[in-house]
């Protein structure tokens, strides 16, 4: 379940710190089992715990509340043929694999326990662009993407956070605040992919005239399914000159009502160039909702009576970038404590396709722990100009990504959290207006997580994972899989 061992060691008093030091020593005593045994074979791109303060980097993940579950190594491979070679001899010592790219997996997925290994991508992170594409091996960050492209004249589809890995993003659809005007989500702008077999036997492409069933799978079929992606070949868009932010802001309960009708009432009818996030949250010590509306020179005209029909309380300063790379990295910091690598957290959502009237009084007036943020990341436009069964992705129809985010110290907080956050998503899911999750927020307390992500795709998508990735057999398996009986 979602609470591991080693956190069950907190809660009875044994410092993270002490704790992990044990783990160590232990580990440095007491070699043997399978991952031992493959270690054996991969010490020259393997760190350990042997090596302190390089192991404590190389299992760092994004979410704190797993990171006491580590692996026996990290592997690091330099090339396709270390990444095939990882496959083959976890297949043949039997020892389970993760894979990671950048670490952001919210339910803990990009890392395992000491009886496996993780294979980190970080060393394969190159960056080529050409004409108007862009190839990006897994092991890059957005801001890599961003950084290549900012002397260009494109732009690609991709996380308003630099730090996120592209390989488990692009994999679970990956909606932008560019994906409303620029095309749709990431994995719509994906050309081809280049992956290596999950048993490490070989090397596939899949694009839409070779492999055409992978091909449809990696578009939104979730990350760690059918193999290890090596690279992507994205179509990049024409970039403007200009990004623009502007923040509204309704600072009492019922201005947030308001602002949340207004929304609701407007949501089909704003220009698919305005992207505009919400968030209510209880930290600043009253219940404020603030919106985040986000569009370029080209569509300043376009947007500007939407923004004036929202009739914000407060309007902030528009501010202006040139760099999609400096303007990414200011967006992510927008509320707070939300992209910090300190904390364990909890991440609970669902796609809704409306925002009626009993929903907006719902949020307004909710009761929100200061651990919490209600977030509202908005979808539609060019998303939903692609069918349900286009890609692996099926919430087409959805014109906002709700979820709770919920940060935790200790026992009594987490409680709280998960309390909370159970409560909105059920609410939501009552209103009638709620699809299915999103993918890359897994959630491993979601019931019926196969249909809850992927939809009407999901028995398409268990004949392609039979095929690549079957159950039972190699090593690259976790609890949500697609075609697994597992549940919370």
């Amino acid at each position: 379940m979602y609470l591991s061992k080693s956190y069950r060691f907190i809660r009875r008093g044994l410092h993270q710190k002490a704790f992990l030091t044990n783990v160590l020593k232990s580990r440095k005593l007491h070699g043997g089992g399978s991952a031992y045994a493959a270690l054996e074979q991969l010490r020259d791109i393997a760190v350990t715990p042997e090596q302190p303060e390089l192991y404590h980097d190389a299992v760092k993940i994004y979410n704190p509340a797993y990171s006491l579950e580590q692996p026996a190594f990290v592997a690091f491979p330099k090339n396709v043929e270390d990444i095939k070679r990882c496959l083959k001899i976890a297949d043949k010592t039997n020892t389970p694999v993760a894979v990671k790219s950048g670490g952001h997996c919210f339910a803990g997925y990009s890392t395992t326990d000491s009886d496996g290994f993780v294979i980190s991508l970080k060393n394969l992170n190159q960056v080529h662009v050409q004409e108007s594409t862009v190839t990006v091996q897994a092991g890059a960050c957005w801001g890599d993407v961003y950084s290549a492209l900012d002397d260009t004249d494109y732009v690609a589809v991709g996380g308003c956070v630099p730090a996120v890995g592209i390989g488990g993003y692009i994999l679970g659809g990956g909606y932008s605040m560019l994906s409303r005007a620029y095309g749709g989500l990431a994995c719509d702008k994906a050309l081809s992919f280049t992956m290596v077999k999950a048993d490490g036997s070989n090397v596939v492409r899949a694009s839409a005239k070779e492999n055409e069933d992978l091909f449809w799978a990696l578009k939104g079929g979730g990350g760690g399914n059918f193999g290890v992606m090596v690279d992507v070949t994205l179509e990049v868009s024409p970039r403007p000159k200009q990004f623009i932010w502007t923040r509204l802001i309704y600072n009492t309960t019922d201005q947030s009502e308001q602002g949340l009708r207004v929304v609701g009432k407007n949501l089909h009818n704003f220009p698919k160039e305005l992207n505009l996030d919400m968030a209510l949250h209880g930290y600043f010590g009253k219940k404020t909702l603030t919106l985040d509306a986000v569009y370029s020179d080209v569509h300043e005209d376009a947007v500007q009576s939407s923004l004036e029909s929202l009739h914000p309380p407060v309007e902030t300063q528009p501010q202006v970038f040139t760099s999609f790379l400096q303007f990414s990295t200011e967006y992510s910091k927008r509320h707070g404590f939300v992209h910090q690598e300190v904390e364990p957290i909890y991440v609970k959502g669902v796609m809704i396709q409306s925002l009626p009237p009993s929903l907006a009084k719902y949020f307004a007036h909710v009761e929100i722990p200061p651990e919490c943020l209600l977030e509202f990341v908005h979808m539609g436009g060019d998303i939903a100009r692609h069918s349900v069964t286009s890609t692996a992705f099926p919430l087409r129809t959805a014109q906002y990504s709700y979820y709770t985010y919920g940060r935790f110290h200790n026992p009594a907080q987490r409680e709280e959290v998960l309390k909370f956050a159970t409560t909105t998503y059920n609410a939501v899911r009552e209103s009638g207006c709620a699809l299915g999750s999103y993918v890359n927020y897994m959630d491993r307390h979601l019931k019926n997580w196969g249909k809850n992500f992927y939809g009407v795709n999901y028995p398409r998508l268990c004949e392609i994972k039979d095929k690549w990735n079957p159950l039972g057999h190699g090593s690259l398996h976790f609890q949500q899989e697609v075609g697994s009986s597992w549940e919370p």
